[in-house]
């Protein structure tokens, strides 16, 4: 912002040496000798060296020929510097449910004992068992109610009997397009690990209630024993070894219980080119970050991160943002399935020490760290359950937006002019720069000091002004309050004399150092910088020559 208005300042230096310079002849490119008498020639010369109109919007963007290179922008009338980083953070669905290879269970079906007896004689047939079996969710905390997926059922059968058995294995919570699944098969006489396999196609798993953390699902047997024509003999359970494999899921439903997913670390350069040219306290009065999020995670979340701003000199800052919890996360399978949904949460003045983190400045770079952390809130599975889908995700991207709205208290700027090449300031016996200026700024300007240096940057001499370019007085309550009062901007006029010292020191100069301060006024009330807002200036320089040697 600043920065580039300090173009006004080596403009008037520039001034200065037009007499040396720019003036329309060079006394070397005449031969003063040849004259039939020398003459004592000392002309006083006022020649005007700049002058314009310039909008605030103007100064601030003239440099910035690629519109990717802006980081302030012309919103309506008002200011503001914006950056925006995308994708800074994205967590993806395995991140919260992920099953893992699931373990062998074994499941018994008594059938009592049979010495040898004929198949007319069995007391009971068939023979029905009920049981349960568990599903490994991944995390010990995760309870499940519901599943839509696609899997494998391998089986290992083994009959201790003499004789075929058809062996019905029913699931009463799982169905496939509305069917409760049901399978039989023919189990050969004394058969042992007889492999079999069940797979599952979209096919909608409810759990045992209560659901608890197990994760049961219900599964009933029934045994036929059939008969071989004689007598049947055995003893022990009818062994079913059950395996599910590969879980595919589509949609799940529970409680996915209190897990931290950390989002990680990165870094933000803001590229505002002025926070490496300023030094001094200002403070903007509404900075905000926002956090755009697109979620298709129907689960309840906060967000417990932070960011740490660094200076070009090594100081430091923190964010220290409250906890925030976006409401508008997917609530329906429906809402999970479909485009995801859009919310941004913003951290400002209320929830966050933003105003001290932009006014450190964070000139280096801002670092972002953190949490999400999953069901902050006790989860009711039966009313409003955890959803999520196989493609479920959420995305982040980073907004930073400071309006320039701000109090400043010396500002501090300074800037190198380098490589100056004067030869006849010599000839230059008096000089003085006279400015004459409309300052629609809110802003006051003084320029302490003007150095003159050697090529190793020691200083030579200082120009030393503390004249204040008086800044337009703002509106201190109402509407427009921190705007400009277009009534109070006044034309002033200043004058800068150089001593014979400074003058003679100009042939040594290589560099110039300019210094200047940046102060807002209206008893703290934070300015706010327009795009129209003008500057109006002329710039003449008064100056006697003596161009007889």
């Amino acid at each position: 912002m600043i920065s580039k208005s300090r173009f006004l300042i080596p403009l008037i230096l520039c001034g200065l040496l037009a007499i040396t310079t720019q003036s329309c002849f060079d006394s070397d490119d005449y031969d003063m000798d040849r004259l039939s008498e020398k003459v004592e020639w000392t002309p006083n010369m006022i020649a005007p060296v700049g002058y314009g109109t310039y909008t605030l919007w103007y100064l601030l963007n003239e440099h910035e020929l690629d519109p990717n290179d802006q980081t302030i922008f012309l919103e309506g009338n008002n200011l503001v510097i914006r950056h925006r980083e995308n994708d800074i953070f994205s967590y993806a669905v395995d991140e919260v449910l992920n099953f893992p290879n699931q373990v062998s269970q074994n499941l018994g079906i008594a059938i009592g004992n049979f010495p040898g007896i004929p198949h007319a004689s069995i007391p009971v047939n068939p023979i029905n068992f009920s049981e349960t079996f568990s599903v490994n969710a991944g995390n010990p905390d995760i309870i499940l109610s519901e599943l839509l997926l696609n899997t494998d059922i391998d089986l290992r059968l083994t009959n201790p009997l003499n004789t075929e058995i058809d062996l019905t294995i029913t699931f009463p919570g799982i169905s496939e397009g509305g069917s409760v699944v049901t399978r039989t098969f023919r189990v050969g006489a004394n058969a042992n690990n007889q492999p079999e396999s069940i797979t599952l196609n979209n096919a909608t798993v409810n759990f045992t209630t209560p659901y608890t953390t197990s994760n049961e699902i219900d599964i009933d047997f029934s045994v036929f024993i059939r008969d071989n024509g004689g007598n049947i003999s055995g003893s022990g359970n009818v062994g079913v070894n059950l395996t599910v494999q590969n879980i595919d899921f589509i949609t799940a439903s529970g409680d996915f219980g209190k897990q931290a997913i950390n989002i990680g670390t990165g870094s933000i350069d803001l590229d505002v080119d002025f926070w490496d040219d300023v030094d001094g306290e200002y403070r903007f009065a509404d900075p905000k970050i926002h956090v755009h999020l697109r979620n298709s995670v129907g689960v309840p979340f906060a967000i417990n991160a932070n960011i740490t701003g660094y200076s070009s000199g090594g100081n430091t800052q923190n964010l220290n943002p409250d906890v925030l919890q976006p409401v508008n996360y997917p609530k329906t399978i429906a809402d999970v399935l479909d485009t995801p949904n859009e919310e941004t949460i913003t951290y400002d003045k209320t929830n966050s020490d933003i105003v001290d983190l932009m006014a450190l400045p964070p000139s280096d770079r801002l670092d972002y760290f953190g949490n999400v952390n999953l069901n902050p809130n006790t989860v009711d599975v039966a009313t409003q359950p955890n959803i999520i889908s196989n493609t479920s995700r959420i995305d982040a991207d980073i907004e930073i937006e400071i309006p320039l709205e701000f109090t400043a208290t010396n500002l501090t700027l300074k800037d190198t002019i380098d490589d100056i090449d004067i030869d006849d300031a010599d000839k230059v016996m008096n000089a003085a720069v006279v400015i004459t200026a409309k300052n629609g700024y809110p802003l006051d300007v003084t320029v302490e000091n003007i150095q003159l240096t050697d090529a190793s940057y020691n200083v030579i001499d200082e120009i030393k002004d503390n004249e204040v370019i008086d800044a337009a007085s703002v509106y201190t309550s109402g509407a427009n309050i921190g705007v400009v009062d277009p009534n109070s901007i006044k034309e002033v006029s200043h004058e800068i004399k150089l001593t014979q010292a400074q003058i003679a020191n100009l042939n040594k100069t290589e560099n110039i150092i300019i210094n200047a301060v940046v102060s807002t006024q209206n008893g703290g009330i934070p300015v706010k910088l327009k795009g129209d807002y003008e500057l109006k200036f002329t710039i003449s320089v008064q100056a006697q020559l003596d161009l007889s040697n």
